[in-house]
């Protein structure tokens, strides 16, 4: 008992460590972006690059999107201003959504197995339970909204026991009305009105096929539990 128990013990200080370390990281990134990224940087960057700067820009987008999980309107918003509404809006789209489904792979493999030994199983537990709660439909419209924490939320919901799949809906159509800031940088004022009218329509069209996915997900679930196995 004694050796399972200091086994135990050291695995719950790795993934300690392991945690911390991921968070100082993300700290490190946040203070280096927000010092040193900003449109004039970007600019510079994307200029000097050549052909590459777009998907220097791209990989800039990505790491913003997975490891500072702050705010992120202003280089959403930038791209619009360096590449056009148009080519803007594609980096947008692409960067963030590879981002938040890295987010959620690295909480599926490595973060949720960390939390699991690092808190009680009752804590554990009730963490699900809120989590199945929360859901998919939630998570789309904090992604809608504007000047919401839709990465941090990634996070916290990956950390829980809904699937990947259930995922693909609320962040493909969530980053389709994040993308469209990049409006915002190339036009202005209209720009606002377009990831406005944006944000209102994907949102509408969000609700309905989640909405739905969730229906039908929840029916077969209830099915099989009703389904006594034949012997």
């Amino acid at each position: 008992m004694y050796i399972i128990n200091s086994k135990d013990k050291r695995k719950k200080i790795k993934s300690s460590i392991a945690i911390a370390l991921y968070v100082a990281f993300m700290v490190i990134a946040a203070i280096l972006f927000h010092k040193f990224v900003d449109r004039d940087s970007l600019q510079m960057i994307t200029e000097n690059s050549g052909y590459l700067g777009l998907v220097i820009y791209f990989l800039i987008e990505v790491v913003y999107v997975t490891f500072t999980p702050l705010l992120n309107s202003a280089i959403l918003i930038i791209s619009g201003y360096l590449f056009g509404g148009h080519t803007g809006f594609i980096i947008n789209f692409t960067a963030t959504t590879f981002g938040l489904f890295l987010i959620v792979f690295l909480v599926k493999k490595y973060g949720r197995p960390m939390l699991k030994r690092l808190v009680s199983e009752r804590f554990y537990n009730k963490f699900d339970h809120i989590v199945q709660k929360v859901g998919p439909i939630t998570l789309l419209i904090v992604y809608v909204l504007p000047l919401t924490p839709d990465d941090e939320l990634t996070y916290i919901i990956a950390a829980g026991p809904i699937g990947i799949k259930r995922f693909i809906l609320p962040i493909i159509l969530g980053t389709l009305a994040k993308a469209a800031y990049s409006y915002i940088g190339d036009k202005g004022t209209e720009g606002i009105l377009i990831a406005t009218y944006a944000r209102i329509i994907l949102l509408i069209i969000g609700v309905v096929m989640i909405g739905t996915q969730e229906y039908i997900l929840l029916r077969i679930k209830r099915r099989e539990t009703y389904i006594t196995p034949v012997e």
